[in-house]
């Protein structure tokens, strides 16, 4: 993967007409192009963090637990606290689409907060979202 799908992406989302909310870092709703054919949907993330020098066990990887849940109106909301272990951790967030078993790795070296929304009904089918800041 080359270094533009892993950079951070910024995104511009209004909460109703005249409001405008900037993220640090947001997993695509769709799969990047560069991995060629269909652009599944995103339907899972993982937030991970591993000590400065580690390498992350793919097979096993240390995913780390909402710290918060919440259901409202069918719609599940997770939350994350971010970089809060110190500067000998490092947190990632994977973002994982439909169709592909291929994942998006992004770093989130900058953000406090991660907030994940799905429906209730269908956890890992889309519309799903993840941002962070």
């Amino acid at each position: 993967m080359h270094a533009g799908s892993v950079a951070l992406l910024l995104e511009l989302a209004g909460a109703h007409a005249g409001a405008q909310t900037r993220y640090r870092l947001e997993c695509p709703l769709e799969a990047p192009a560069e991995w060629g054919g269909p652009r599944g949907q995103l339907v899972g993330v993982q937030v991970l963090s591993a000590k400065r020098g580690e390498v992350i066990d793919e097979t096993a990887p240390p995913d780390l637990i909402p710290n918060r849940q919440t259901t409202h109106a069918g719609v599940v909301r997770q939350t994350w606290r971010m970089n809060a272990d110190g500067p000998d951790w490092l947190y990632y967030v994977w973002c994982r689409y439909a169709g592909t078993d291929r994942v998006l790795r992004l770093a989130a070296p900058n953000v406090k907060r991660c907030e994940r929304t799905f429906q209730s009904a269908h956890p890992d089918r889309p519309a799903q979202r993840m941002v962070c800041d």
